[in-house]
């Protein structure tokens, strides 16, 4: 049976995933120089990060 979560539950492994994005792109931020393919994962972690504050959002709007 699939477990039901509670918006707070939610919202929090949203969240986690957020600042798990955060964290990968700091370490990004804090290099010279970036290779081709870590300018691309780059912009891929932006794009995720991004729709995850979407979907925080969203779940902060639910009734």
């Amino acid at each position: 049976m699939e477990e039901i979560k509670t918006k707070e539950e939610r919202y929090n492994e949203v969240c986690i995933a957020h600042r798990s994005l955060d964290e990968k792109l700091k370490r990004f931020y804090e290099k010279t120089h970036l290779s081709d393919d870590e300018e691309m994962e780059m912009k891929l972690l932006k794009k995720k990060k991004l729709y995850l504050k979407d979907m925080m959002e969203k779940i902060q709007q639910e009734p």
